[in-house]
C-alpha cells in the first residue's frame, strides 16, 4: 500500500491518522511515518493494511470497532 492509498484508505474510513493509531495499537508517529513512507522507506504492515481495507469493504466505521473492544 502506498502512502497515497492509505491516506485515501483512511479518507474514506473518516479517520484521522490519529485516529488510525488509536485503532490499530501504535504511535502517532507510526501513523504518520506509514502517510508519508515514500520519503522515510517505511511500509504500513500488511495485518493493519488487510484490516483497514476490511474495514471499508465491510463498510464497519472505526467507532464501531471502538465500542465493540473497549467494552
Amino acid at each position: 500500500m502506498t502512502p497515497t492509498e492509505y491516506r485515501d484508505l483512511l479518507s474514506a474510513l473518516d479517520l484521522t491518522q490519529a485516529g488510525a493509531a488509536r485503532l490499530l495499537g501504535v504511535s502517532g508517529d507510526e501513523a504518520r511515518r506509514w502517510a508519508s513512507a515514500a520519503k522515510r522507506g517505511r511500509n504500513i504492515p500488511k495485518p493493519a493494511e488487510r484490516f483497514l481495507r476490511f474495514l471499508a469493504a465491510a463498510k464497519i466505521h472505526p467507532e464501531d470497532v471502538h465500542k465493540l473492544l473497549d467494552n
